[in-house]
């Protein structure tokens, strides 16, 4: 009697065991490959930097249905109407660099992930005159091959404060 209670618990345990070195092994094969998405993030504001939407084209889907809010206009829909809108909202500058915050976050599910950050900005004018804003962005990604697309983004500075009432 006690010996086959001893094999049963045996046979138990190494039942038990395996279906845990299983499990992590199925864990193991689900989980996504790690991207740096906050890399990415960077690389996307470096190309816009260059105030040439052409360098930032291969990180955007390029269907006329997409939607792209930026400082301005209102909204872009399509690739081809962003890239030709914001050589004239840019056209009064002579160089650019933007920055991804601190605060960035991503979260990911699948071949969809979606990112936020704040962001700075420092430019120059042609006039020789600088700026420097703070702004903020959320951004969408669908994974398509090997690529991680840019879907939809919305990229926007906070109102300034209300007029003083009189």
């Amino acid at each position: 009697m006690r010996h086959r209670f001893v094999v049963i618990f045996l046979l138990v345990g190494g039942l038990m065991a395996s279906s845990l070195c299983f499990a992590a092994q199925v864990e193991k094969k689900a989980a996504p490959a790690a991207y740096d998405f906050k890399g990415l993030m960077q690389k996307i504001l470096d190309a816009w930097s260059t105030l040439d939407p052409a360098k930032a084209a291969s990180f955007y889907a390029q269907e006329a249905n997409r939607v792209f809010y930026d400082l301005a206009p209102l909204k872009y829909t399509g690739w081809k109407e962003y890239a030709e809108g914001v050589p004239k909202v840019l056209a009064d500058y002579a160089s650019l660099r933007l920055t991804v915050g601190k605060d960035a976050t991503v979260h990911q599910r699948g071949n969809f992930t979606w990112g936020t950050t704040t962001w700075h900005a420092d430019a120059v004018k042609k006039d020789g005159s600088k700026e420097a804003m703070e702004g903020r962005w959320t951004v969408l990604w669908e994974k398509r091959g090997d690529d991680w697309l840019v879907v939809h983004e919305h990229f926007s500075v906070p109102l300034g404060p209300p007029p003083a009432k009189k």
